[in-house]
């Protein structure tokens, strides 16, 4: 409801379940950039569902670690500008929290050696950070401020402290949500190509002439 993904009942889970393409993909597609035997989909799979929790979304952040080493943060929310972001001492300060809680609570506790996750940080003076969730490392997850091709050419930093760390500068680099092309009616979310377009038209003008015919009849 209003876009939240809260859902107080099994049959709202069930309902969100059948309307979201993540799902689909997740079910049907998500082993197909991988090799070998690990490309062969399990027999069973798990649905998992964790309590729901209100964050702000300024400080939730993507994490990406390759060869084992954090080399990049970015901003989760890109569609946002956070003012607070922008001063270097908090960001820092952020900084610092997710070196410290990837060195202590993810390095060397996972088997694949790539991969993103995602973590909220409380505000001073806690810094507390909480680990949101994973994502495996390629193009079926948001890059955010960064770029796939990009972080697969990043240098690896010396330490976590000195990896690439990304916000929104402004609200002209705003970036638009994701989310929102999967949350329009798949026929207005595929007008991007003309075939689209002149196929929702024609729907249109079909509707309308049964209309017509309809009214005329009685």
């Amino acid at each position: 409801v209003h876009g939240s993904l809260k859902c107080d009942s099994p049959a709202e889970v069930f309902t969100l379940l059948k309307a979201s393409d993540f799902v689909t993909h997740d079910l049907c597609h998500s082993f197909d950039h991988c090799g070998g035997s690990a490309r062969k989909r399990p027999e069973q799979f798990t649905l998992v569902l964790r309590r729901w929790h209100s964050l702000n979304e300024s400080n939730e952040f993507r994490v990406f670690v390759r060869d084992s080493q954090l080399i990049a943060v970015s901003q989760r929310h890109t569609s946002f500008f956070f003012e607070h972001l922008q001063d270097e001492k908090e960001v820092e300060d952020i900084h610092r929290a997710i070196a410290v809680f990837f060195q202590e609570q993810v390095l060397g506790r996972f088997a694949p050696s790539r991969f993103a996750f995602d973590v909220y940080v409380d505000i001073a003076p806690r810094r507390r950070v909480w680990l949101v969730d994973f994502s495996p490392w390629g193009p079926t997850t948001d890059a955010c401020l960064f770029d796939w091709d990009e972080l697969a050419e990043l240098e690896a930093p010396a330490s976590p402290e000195l990896a690439s760390f990304q916000t929104v500068r402004n609200e002209a680099d705003c970036r638009g949500k994701v989310e929102s092309y999967h949350r329009v009616p798949l026929e207005l979310a595929q007008l991007n190509s003309g075939e689209g377009l002149n196929e929702l038209l024609a729907n249109a003008d079909r509707v309308l002439k049964q209309k017509e015919q309809e009214g005329s009849k009685s």
